[in-house]
């Protein structure tokens, strides 16, 4: 296959004519064909077009997993446009850093949902919507934005809705409209993924991804004929790739998932008749507890787990009492398109229990010194350093960044440190930064400890991760308060739920009257780690 002609709409083009009546994803009650979904993709594609976009430009979407979301995504990169997926738990001053710093010209995005007033917010950023036509929207604090589109069909001041972007592209495809020409190593998506300077880099990915889809699909065995769930959230590159991708390059059903409840996710397994599955160990143990309370009669034939360390016991229930064929430990970074090694299909229990996993395709995965980028021997612990396709373009506008973490040469550096048997298998051992995984979901303590200082009672902050048997992970913040000042820990965490996504607020917060620092000055993050342990060990009795 030349993979410098495939496109993610050109794949869904050629399903819609190959198979145009299979089923390309359920959302809810909804089911769109190949052949329906594809017109749906062209017609907001002419009406993006309609409305000013086009290639070169960035588009934002705040949004809930739906076949509006993937519907989205396809049309941005029908017309040469790049996707800025949004996080749905982010709080405004999130929201507005991104917009700013991915130059976004549009946003599409929700009004309300899970009691969030999606619009409100927006308002609150945008006062200018209410009194500008839609489309010309003049913002001082972002003056790139031109453009805010809703998803439902409702009318609002300063605002497109989706169904009008729409019903403009029926018309444009009605009068005999092309859209313009595309290139395939234009990037689709920008992913945003935190990073050691307090701020989110967006890490830029183009067609190319779909050669690593190829390759999860492969190691999974998947086929035409699988469904898909696509839970994992779509903003995040495990949703985007190994769900939308996936399924998309093989052309089989997507099952869309909003939110994650246990006891629904798994109706929802057992009514789709869902065969490839996929997500944190968090999402493995809710799935064992659901199915211990009430049994369903499951289909699945595989399933990946990663994100965090998978223990033996997780593993071995999951893979019995969910009737798996198999069950594939994964290991994977925003930067690397997601998936970079996998335990095979028919790998031995104890590949699983061990968190071991090979490279899935024709890149280069190596284990070396980090200062040297020396390859070090089987056995030997290094730094993963990843080259090849699978590798991002580079940190949107972030020419500093990009440099901190890639090689003259090429070569990708994950910061994270492992080791590689004899057999071939590469197990990840630890993290050179600071970084811990919240159920899944990155939190780096300097972001965390920006926004913290944010708070003016506070003199320094410091946030380190301490484990946590549901989460993997969680934030131990130790706060230093102004001289005279008082506040709570409730207080303190209260501050952080205002300000941040959930799974970056600490859990635990201590007041300390100062840091102890190394003969340089520097605070001990390893001391304070090992008493946020130990205390939290004293807590529970161990």
């Amino acid at each position: 296959m030349e993979w410098t002609q495939v496109t993610l709409g050109g794949v869904l083009r050629e399903h819609a004519t190959a198979r145009p009546d299979h089923i390309a994803i359920a959302d809810g009650k909804a089911r769109l064909t190949y052949r329906q979904f594809d017109r749906w993709v062209d017609e907001l594609a002419h009406g993006m077009q309609a409305i000013g976009l086009g290639r070169g430009d960035q588009v934002a979407l705040w949004m809930i997993n739906s076949a509006a979301w993937v519907a989205c995504w396809i049309a941005c990169t029908r017309i040469g446009a790049t996707l800025v997926p949004i996080n749905t738990r982010y709080k405004l001053e999130e929201v507005e850093f991104i917009l700013r710093q991915s130059d976004a010209k549009a946003l599409i995005t929700l009004d309300q949902y899970w009691n969030i007033d999606f619009l409100g917010m927006l308002r609150e950023l945008l006062p200018e919507l209410e009194t500008c036509k839609a489309g010309e929207l003049r913002s001082k604090r972002l003056p790139r934005l031109r453009a805010v589109v809703l998803w439902k069909d409702i009318e609002v001041p300063g605002t497109h809705c989706l169904e009008s972007v729409a019903r403009r592209g029926t018309a444009s495809l009605a009068d005999g409209n092309v859209l313009a020409p595309i290139n395939s190593k234009d990037p689709i998506i920008i992913v945003y993924t935190s990073g050691t300077t307090g701020h989110p880099k967006g890490a830029m990915h183009s067609h190319i991804v779909l050669r690593n889809c190829a390759n999860m699909a492969r190691w999974m065995h998947t086929t035409p004929d699988d469904v898909v769930l696509g839970h994992m959230p779509f903003y995040h590159v495990a949703g985007a790739f190994a769900g939308i991708g996936q399924a998309l390059f093989i052309g089989c059903t997507l099952v869309t998932l909003a939110h994650w409840v246990p006891d629904e996710a798994l109706d929802t397994i057992e009514r789709e008749q869902v065969t490839i599955f996929g997500g944190i160990p968090t999402h493995f143990i809710d799935c064992l507890d659901s199915m211990r309370r009430r049994r369903r009669m499951l289909r699945l034939k595989t399933a990946w787990i990663g994100g965090a360390p998978v223990t033996p016991e997780v593993a071995i229930a999951a893979f019995k009492e969910l009737g798996l064929q198999a069950l594939q430990c994964v290991y994977g970074m925003t930067e690397t398109t997601s998936m970079t090694t996998l335990s095979e299909f028919d790998a031995p229990l104890e590949v699983l229990c061990d968190n071991k996993g090979k490279p899935i395709g024709d890149f280069e995965v190596k284990v070396c010194d980090p200062d040297t980028g020396e390859a070090r021997p089987n056995g030997v612990i290094g730094e993963i350093w990843v080259r090849g396709h699978i590798v991002m373009m580079g940190y949107y506008r972030d020419s500093r960044a990009t440099a901190e973490v890639m090689t003259g040469d090429g070569w990708f550096r994950t910061g994270d440190l492992g080791v590689y048997d004899e057999a071939g298998y590469l197990k990840v051992t630890g993290r050179l930064k600071e970084m811990f995984i919240v159920g899944g979901s990155n939190a780096y303590p300097s972001e965390i400890e920006r926004v913290l200082q944010t708070n003016p009672k506070v003199k320094q902050a410091i946030v380190v991760g301490v484990p946590n048997p549901r989460l993997g992970e969680v934030g131990y913040a130790f706060v230093e308060l102004q001289d005279g000042e008082a506040c709570s820990e409730e207080e303190i965490i209260g501050f952080c739920r205002d300000k941040m996504a959930d799974y970056k607020v600490p859990r635990y917060v201590k007041i300390v009257s100062e840091f102890q620092r190394t003969s340089t000055g520097k605070i001990q993050r390893s001391a304070l780690a090992n008493s946020a342990c130990e205390s939290l060990a004293e807590k529970n009795g161990g």
